[in-house]
């Protein structure tokens, strides 16, 4: 008799576990809340254009991976190339920051100023212990004071609602580590020999499907079904049913009708705390539901601009610091591929961080779409005239907030779902812990190892490492 695995969320990593999973002869049922499979690499098609719910590419210093994805994907995967800017006190400066870009565009006493600082905190980190707890202190004991306030202060300030000194210095060590001022001096006098050694944040080549990244994962989506799997979209959970420590069933509701399917093992990628409250019966321990509680996610309102120009910029995208402006940044989805607009026609995606259910998640079209268009045009972007059309997309639960104390809630919340013999969480949201698209691929694919280890099937095939 086929073991049944329920995978709760169709994203990178949901997917790519139910795709390893199916191939190997499972019985694979995918619970997916949206109307299409993606998750945060979801694309929305719309009247010839391709929007993606913010900056994705494809890549990987896993070859075994990206060869499985080359196969599948054919040729419809393109080579794209990223050129990336930061607009700050109307300048650009190039992303990763280059020495000779912040001279050309820096006073030259605010680079003086930079120089001191950095070279104050290099020599007081050497001699004198200090505290890393906040991405404040991460950030200013190792670049200074005034290059913190220029370039990641008041973009971080923006991103998270929360000032810097609230946010954990695991956020500056997983995202802004590679940016280096001598890291920089040194890539100004002697470039990298070849892209494949350069870190993530330098790399300027990459994947990318024709018609936008969720390409990759409903053309997955397709090898399931043909395995047998099956993916239910516009589901919401309602319980995971267990006893004596084991997961039974799962019960979801979908057109109004409560379906409850019977599972040998669970593989979660929803956001952690939403598995931990679906549990049932629910927790008793209050220290479980209170970390519960204190776990937040920072959500996205995309305003996607449908625009009757032939291009925008050369920038893959751009970010945007300043306060002023209520994005933090901007993407011209043709810059991945000319085939996300039509021909002779570009696009706009404006990220804008918010708070689930505040006044920008809920803000009227118009009114959002209105400001957008001032702030363009503050910053030498005039595309009034020449919209076609304009949308919003959501994404709720994009980055997982990490507070200073977030470690003890996450470790009290996945020691509690530890319990249960039978159940994985995994993946960006399923971990609290913010991960590249291509690391929650290969998170699925090990999942799907571990799963079929647990249920006693022999392994034929290896799949991809941590």
């Amino acid at each position: 008799m086929k073991k049944t695995i329920v995978i709760l969320g169709g994203g990178p990593c949901g997917i790519s576990a139910a795709w390893e999973l199916a191939e190997k002869g499972f019985e694979v049922v995918v619970v997916e809340k949206e109307s299409e499979v993606g998750g945060l690499c979801r694309t929305t098609d719309y009247k010839g254009f391709h929007f993606d719910l913010g900056g994705h590419r494809f890549i990987s210093k896993n070859q075994e991976l990206i060869e499985k994805i080359l196969a599948l994907m054919g040729n419809e995967l393109l080579i794209a190339h990223r050129k990336s800017v930061i607009k700050s006190a109307d300048k650009e400066f190039d992303y990763p920051l280059s020495l000779n870009n912040i001279i050309k565009n820096m006073p030259v006493a605010t680079i003086l100023r930079c120089l001191t600082d950095y070279l104050k905190s290099s020599i007081v980190g050497r001699i004198f212990t200090q505290s890393d707890a906040s991405f404040e202190q991460w950030v200013v004991n190792r670049y200074g004071q005034k290059l913190y306030e220029l370039f990641f202060k008041f973009y971080t300030e923006k991103l998270w609602g929360v000032p810097p000194s609230e946010i954990s210095s695991d956020w500056a060590a997983e995202r802004i580590s590679l940016l280096n001022l001598w890291d920089a001096i040194v890539r100004l006098f002697y470039p990298p020999e070849a892209e494949k050694d350069s870190p993530r944040t330098y790399t300027k080549m990459f994947y990318y499907p024709k018609n936008g990244i969720g390409q990759i994962f409903t053309s997955m989506a397709e090898e399931i079904k043909k395995s047998g799997g099956n993916i239910i979209l516009n589901a919401n959970l309602e319980k995971v049913i267990t006893e004596d420590n084991e997961v039974k069933s799962v019960s979801i509701c979908r057109d109004g009708k409560t379906i409850v399917i019977d599972c040998d093992f669970v593989i979660s990628t929803i956001p952690l705390t939403d598995l931990a409250s679906c549990l049932y019966p629910f927790a008793q321990e209050s220290i479980i539901m209170d970390s519960a509680c204190k776990l937040k996610f920072r959500s996205l309102r995309f305003m996607n601009i449908l625009i009757d120009m032939q291009d925008i910029s050369e920038n893959t995208w751009m970010y945007v610091p300043d306060r002023r402006y209520i994005m933090t940044r901007i993407q011209e989805p043709r810059r991945r591929s000319s085939f996300n607009a039509p021909q002779g026609k570009t696009s706009l995606i404006l990220e804008i961080p918010c708070n689930f259910g505040d006044d920008i998640w809920n803000g009227a079209e118009c009114d959002i779409y209105s400001r957008c268009l001032e702030d363009l045009a503050s910053m030498g972007i005039h595309i009034n005239g020449m919209v076609i059309d304009y949308f919003s997309t959501w994404a709720k639960n994009a980055y997982p907030v990490y507070s200073l104390d977030y470690k003890t809630h996450v470790n009290n919340v996945l020691d509690f779902i530890g319990r249960y013999g039978n159940v994985i969480t995994c993946g960006r949201q399923g971990l609290f812990k913010y991960i590249f698209m291509d690391q929650a691929m290969e998170m699925g694919f090990t999942t799907a190892e571990v799963v079929m280890e647990n249920l006693g099937r022999r392994v034929d095939n290896e799949v991809y490492p941590r």
